[in-house]
C-alpha cells in the first residue's frame, strides 16, 4: 500500500513511546519520599545475606529490606529463581568455569555469598540509619521486603561498601539515594 493510499490513522509506535515515557514518568513523579529510620538495629537470621536481611527499627517494627542498587551472592539456594540467579552472578564475576566444573563454580558462588552475609553482620553491628518508602521489593513470597538505603554507623552506603569490596554487583532496583547519588555512583 502507498503511502498515499493509507488511511489517517494513529500511529501506533509513537503511542507505545508516549505509553512508555508516562509509566516511566508517572514511577519518578509518585514516587514516595523516603522516610529516614536513625538508629536501626539488624536482626540475625538464618536466612538473611548481604542484600536482604531483617532490620529492626527505633519503633521495634520488623521489616525485610532488599538494599538498593546491589546485588549479592545467593547463598540460599532453594528453588529455581534462586538457582537461575546464582547462574548469573557466577556469569558476571567471570567464575563460571571455576575449577573447571559448575559444582565447585556453585560452591564458591556460595561461600562468597555466605561472607558478604557475614560482612554484612559485622558492619551493621552497630546502629545504622534505614531510608525507605517502604516500596515492595518483591522476592521470596515467604518474607515480604521493602527496598531501602542504608548508612552504616561510620557514615558509608551499605550498598557501595559491598561493590567495593566485591562482594556484590552494582544491580538491581535504583532510585536516587538520600544524598540525591544515582546507580552510577557504585
Amino acid at each position: 500500500m502507498s503511502a498515499k493510499a493509507r488511511r489517517p490513522g494513529v500511529n501506533r509506535s509513537g503511542l507505545a513511546l508516549l505509553a512508555l515515557l508516562a509509566i516511566l514518568l508517572a514511577g519518578t513523579l509518585f514516587a514516595k519520599d523516603l522516610q529516614s529510620f536513625p538508629g536501626s538495629q539488624l536482626v540475625v537470621t538464618d536466612w538473611a545475606d548481604g542484600d536482604s536481611f531483617l532490620v529492626r527499627l527505633p519503633d521495634g517494627s520488623e521489616h525485610t529490606i532488599r538494599v538498593y542498587g546491589a546485588d549479592t551472592f545467593e547463598w540460599h539456594v532453594s528453588d529455581d529463581t534462586d538457582a537461575r540467579r546464582l547462574r548469573q552472578q557466577r556469569r558476571y564475576f567471570g567464575i563460571s568455569g571455576y575449577a573447571g566444573t559448575p559444582a565447585a563454580s556453585i560452591q564458591l558462588a556460595r561461600s562468597l555469598g555466605e561472607t558478604a552475609a557475614k560482612e554484612v553482620r559485622a558492619i551493621l553491628a552497630r546502629p545504622f540509619t534505614v531510608h525507605t518508602s517502604f516500596a515492595d521489593a518483591r522476592g521470596d513470597g515467604r518474607f515480604k521486603r521493602v527496598y531501602a538505603f542504608v548508612t552504616t554507623a561510620d557514615g558509608d552506603d551499605l550498598a557501595k561498601v559491598l561493590v567495593s569490596r566485591g562482594l556484590a554487583r552494582a544491580f538491581g532496583v535504583y532510585r536516587a539515594s538520600p544524598q540525591g547519588n544515582r546507580i552510577k555512583f557504585y
